[in-house]
């Protein structure tokens, strides 16, 4: 259970650090690796606590879209958790992103791109 944990939480980091560098300039998570580790651990509890509900509840505009309203899930967890991250307050460490809507779409459809390949890679 905590190896699989600390899995999940390697693969947010690393997820994290990726799209950073891809989207350098629009998305920059502040206070080096005590900012990505930190910003793991919020998408990791954002992704097992709030993310279930919130396909439960939009189940019929998943349908709907073939699936394509994960893809708005997935920028609202990026949101939450930039949001949890300003509520905190901790020091020196925050997500910014910079040109609106667009922008938390690429990032929560990098970030669901780079956990897949990780968890892919980690069960071979």
């Amino acid at each position: 259970m905590i190896k699989h944990l600390i899995a999940h939480l390697l693969a947010n980091g690393v997820a994290l650090y990726f799209v950073g560098i891809i989207l350098k300039g629009d998305f920059i998570i502040t206070g080096e690796w005590k900012g990505y580790l930190i910003a793991a651990f919020i998408f990791g509890i954002l992704n097992g606590l709030v993310k279930p509900v919130l396909k439960l509840l939009s189940l019929p505009f998943v349908l709907i879209t073939a699936g394509l309203f994960i893809f708005v899930i997935n920028s609202l967890m990026v949101w939450f958790a930039q949001y949890a991250l300003d509520v905190l307050k901790f020091e020196g460490v925050a997500i910014v992103i910079k040109n609106g809507f667009f922008t938390y779409i690429l990032v929560g459809f990098l970030i669901s791109v780079f956990n897949m390949v990780i968890h892919w890679l980690l069960k071979k």
